[in-house]
């Protein structure tokens, strides 16, 4: 696995204090047998053994029409395995991994466990934690058409906010700290996108960089927010507490 990183942050919770991912480079420091935290890795297809994907992400990989996605995806997904069958102490190729109706990832034979996944091109992210519902979402800040995709993620109001602070700079990261910060939050949720962005309203402290951590309440949940910004990612966890 390549260009791996992750943090415990079991103790740090129990502090509330935020830590930043640590980076663990070409897999030399592999997360222990029954961490809790969050990685990120950017992955490299001619690392990854790939023949313990299941059947279902096989076939996913198989939809994709150019042979550089399908390698990309396939060797993400076995990375992704290794990973979890690393915190788990299990076999990759027999681990178990399920969609609910809404998309929420889950592990059928950890039932006690809560697991999200996210990726942005070559970048992918892990969260796994015991006893709490947890999101995350990462996003390689690039050039996008935001204009359009900021009407499905703020009402009015706090569009304007972001708006306001995007002309004074000149890269995008506003705009990506907002998004993956209420992708986070919407898949703890278990709801993803579909549960309305519009409706969750974020720290103008938040939006503006001042902090990157704040509490909010969504959906029967209090949750944690702590946005980790890493070079040109940004990666959001979203946390019950």
């Amino acid at each position: 696995m390549a260009n791996v990183a992750g943090v415990d942050l079991k103790n740090a919770l129990e502090r509330k204090t935020m830590l930043r991912p640590n980076k663990i480079i070409n897999g030399l420091n592999p997360p222990e047998t029954g961490a809790e935290g969050v990685w990120f890795w950017q992955t490299n297809p001619l690392e990854a053994g790939t023949k313990v994907l299941s059947e279902p992400e096989n076939a996913r990989v198989s939809r994709l029409l150019l042979p550089e996605k399908r390698d990309l995806l396939s060797a993400s997904l076995a990375e992704r395995r290794h990973l979890l069958a690393g915190l788990l102490g299990c076999e990759p190729a027999g681990l178990r991994i399920a969609h609910d109706d809404q998309g929420k990832p889950g592990l059928p034979d950890y039932p006690d466990i809560s697991i999200s996944f996210s990726d942005s091109e070559d970048w992918n992210g892990l969260a796994l934690f015991r006893d709490r519902p947890v999101g995350i979402d990462v996003e390689l800040v690039r050039p996008v058409l935001w204009e359009p995709m900021l009407n499905m993620l703020a009402e009015d109001d706090e569009a304007d906010d972001i708006r306001a602070i995007l002309a004074d700079r000149a890269e995008l990261d506003t705009f990506f700290r907002c998004w993956t910060a209420k992708e986070a939050i919407l898949k703890a949720a278990g709801t993803g996108l579909k549960g309305g962005a519009r409706r969750i309203r974020l720290p103008f402290a938040f939006i503006s960089s001042d902090t990157d951590h704040f509490t909010i309440e969504h959906d029967g949940l209090n949750l944690a927010i702590d946005t980790f910004p890493e070079d040109r990612l940004i990666l959001s966890r979203a946390l019950a507490v």
